[in-house]
């Protein structure tokens, strides 16, 4: 009679398509019944260069239950030249990939420790990230909303979490190995965490209100978002785990936009609980709660200097949407822009010297720059309309959307030369964010 077979299970994810793979079954020498077999989730991964990929184990058919021992195969030169394994069992193991492209493609490989005739091999595909960095952004290209990647110069370009639920708002942690985001996938808007490269997806929050919009607090370790758990749009922090959620606000009004001050010691938000639009901040665990704008007029999405001394943010408090910079005790509000068309949108540099935009002022939404004292205003682009720029690490160049037939990622030396079109397609590609470089 032949052996039972062994059922292999589909394990989908949002940034591979995992079929657990299965060892051949056979019989035991002898006719003395099944033989062992060593099944690997998910058997192959495609890793970006220093990625990371959880693999796990499952033995059948062994009497003493003493799961796999674990090896890099297929590759020689140590870690340095292959990736490592951490978090090291007899069911599961984390590989990391190396910092550069391995000359021979390494295998992930469980071997059984009561039989070692029997393992599995999962492959490991491993590309190399861009000279200049990547850009995450969000894509209507599969029929619904995604969260895409590719490198600064529109090479691979990969579907980072492929669900057909809409995923949204990338937010990169700050050393570039995870992206935190919005997804619906599970019936309503959560925070969800992915590795760089779109594996090792894990859900931090589960409530049935909506979660969304994720920030990261500047070391890495807490995650603020908004939340309307209690009834209204409310300011939340939790752990970057997931681990004890809490309500920062505790306002019946709406509260929105959370900022991280550079030290993470603070938080600035906006909130409409004075009745109209004010810029708010507060310390980070939700005490000393100010009103740092009083005015009648909207003032909305503060952004903190790289220095933390100062606060950018648009207000209407001149009849349009003007860009105004303050200190970071509200204390001398400053209109930047002084123009009679919308400016919003603004962005520091990293090194805090410039400020990009977006403004109407000549016509269709356009891309600017100026000094961080609103001196020295340049068009950058001209084009259908621009918008949402966003800048390299090492301010050298600056992504953006634009629209026309069509809406694509566009990138740009901030000086205004080079531009290129980075996406190329016919759906909707929208608001860039470029990976922080790892510390």
């Amino acid at each position: 009679m032949s052996a039972p077979r062994t059922r292999c299970r589909s394990l989908i994810g949002a940034s591979l398509c995992l079929l657990a793979a299965c060892s051949p079954d056979s019989t035991a020498p002898g006719g003395g019944g099944p033989a062992i077999s060593v099944a690997v989730a998910p058997p192959s991964a495609s890793l970006l260069t220093s990625g990371v990929q959880d693999f796990t184990a499952t033995v059948t058919n062994d009497p003493s239950n003493s799961g796999v021992t674990w090896s890099i195969t297929g590759c020689s030169g140590g870690a340095a030249a292959c990736g490592s394994l951490t978090n090291v069992t007899n069911t599961s193991a984390t590989y990391t990939a190396p910092a550069t492209v391995p000359p021979a493609g390494p295998g992930v490989t469980a071997t059984s420790v009561t039989d070692n005739s029997k393992s599995l091999t999962a492959t490991v595909a491993i590309a190399a990230i861009g000279a200049d960095g990547q850009i995450a952004f969000m894509t209507g290209r599969d029929g619904n909303r995604e969260i895409y990647g590719m490198n600064a110069d529109g090479s691979g370009l990969r579907n980072l979490t492929k669900n057909p639920a809409f995923d949204d708002s990338p937010a990169w942690s700050p050393d570039g190995t995870k992206i935190a985001f919005t997804s619906a996938r599970d019936g309503n808007e959560e925070i969800y965490l992915m590795n760089a490269d779109g594996s090792g997806v894990t859900r931090l929050t589960n409530n049935l209100a909506y979660d969304r919009a994720p920030a990261w607090s500047p070391d890495g370790t807490k995650i603020a978002f908004v939340s309307t758990r209690d009834g209204s749009e409310e300011i939340y922090l939790m752990n970057a785990d997931g681990s004890t959620p809490l309500n920062l606000t505790t306002n019946p009004a709406t509260d929105g936009a959370a900022a991280w001050s550079p030290d993470g010691g603070k938080i600035a938000f906006e909130t409409y609980r004075d009745g109209n639009w004010e810029i708010y901040v507060m310390h980070a665990d939700g005490s000393g709660q100010m009103n740092l704008t009083n005015n009648a007029a909207a003032d909305l999405l503060p952004a903190w200097s790289p220095d933390g001394t100062k606060i950018l943010f648009q207000s209407e408090r001149d009849g349009n949407r003007e860009i105004y910079l303050m200190y970071a005790d509200g204390s001398g509000p400053a209109n930047l822009t002084n123009s009679l068309r919308a400016d919003f949108g603004p962005v520091w540099s990293p090194d805090g010297t410039k400020i990009a935009f977006s403004s109407e002022r000549d016509g269709g939404s356009q891309i600017y720059l100026m000094n961080a004292d609103g001196s020295d205003v340049t068009r950058l682009t001209s084009m259908g309309r621009a918008f949402d720029p966003a800048w390299s690490p090492d301010a050298a160049k600056i992504a953006f959307d634009s629209s026309g037939d069509n809406t694509e990622i566009y990138v740009i030396n901030a000086d205004g030369s080079a531009l290129r079109n980075l996406t190329n397609n016919p759906a909707t590609d929208i608001r860039p964010a470029w990976r922080p470089r790892s510390p």
